[in-house]
């Protein structure tokens, strides 16, 4: 089994010459990924930001792994955050016996992510336990689930950066910045909203993996589908589920 360790950084980054993109929950929806990446067509003046969560529930979590971990290694502007699946899955591997890891993969349909020896690849285990909890920009906070601006601090309180569903936010620590998350499914009428009235917390998970809206027993939802905000143009691109 491969070691472990803590690995909480965020990075405060000056704005690219090109575009600032951001990439919510691709959960394993390769094809959809591939498709989203042909028509943004990325340059490496581009900073790109994945939001977390690209694994778990849709067909090729490890192809999703292996496409982001080469766009670092040919040197793209990509900065991926960690999401909930990435740290459930890191604590899984960390149990012993072993079974708890494959239960966990198998129940999660990501079993691709599995060496020869039966254990999570090395470059995968690598890839997830460096990921940051948040990126601040000059203008933004990316963040997978949102923050608890309850307590004191909340840019110390990693558990809710991965898992907090509802919040709200608050000008003593945004202050001018707008806040940017994934986590929790959200209707694309109401994601276009936030967005077309500049709200202060932008949510862009509109459930990828749901591209059938029976799975959540909410037909209505208008889910499925693969979103990437241009964080200057604020333009959203919507790209349907394809696997």
């Amino acid at each position: 089994m491969a070691a472990f360790k803590e690995f909480r950084p965020f990075y405060q980054l000056d704005k690219p010459k090109g575009r600032r993109l951001v990439v919510p929950d691709i959960h394993g929806c390769y094809g959809t990924l591939l498709n989203l990446m042909n028509e943004i067509n990325l340059t490496k003046d581009d900073q790109l930001f994945f939001l977390g969560d690209f694994i778990d529930r849709g067909p090729l979590s490890g192809a999703v792994l292996d496409y982001v971990i080469n766009l670092q290694n040919m040197d793209y502007q990509v900065y991926p955050l960690r999401g909930n699946h990435e740290q459930m899955l890191l604590d899984a591997a960390r149990l012993d016996p072993v079974s708890v890891l494959h239960q966990y993969l198998d129940f999660n349909n990501t079993r691709d992510l599995l060496d020869g020896s039966r254990d999570i690849k090395p470059k995968y285990v690598e890839f997830m336990d460096k990921l940051p909890y948040y990126y601040e920009l000059e203008d933004y906070y990316l963040v997978h689930a949102g923050f608890n601006f309850t307590v004191e601090n909340p840019f110390t309180e990693y558990d809710d950066m991965i898992w907090i569903r509802k919040f709200s936010a608050s000008k003593r620590f945004l202050k001018e910045k707008k806040l940017i998350h994934g986590h929790t499914p959200t209707n694309l009428h109401d994601i276009k909203y936030a967005i077309e009235e500049k709200k202060s917390v932008i949510p862009l998970d509109n459930g990828c993996v749901y591209y059938n809206s029976y799975a959540l027993d909410i037909p209505d939802w208008n889910m499925g589908n693969l979103l990437c905000f241009d964080l200057d143009s604020l333009e959203l691109m919507v790209f349907p589920y394809d696997d």
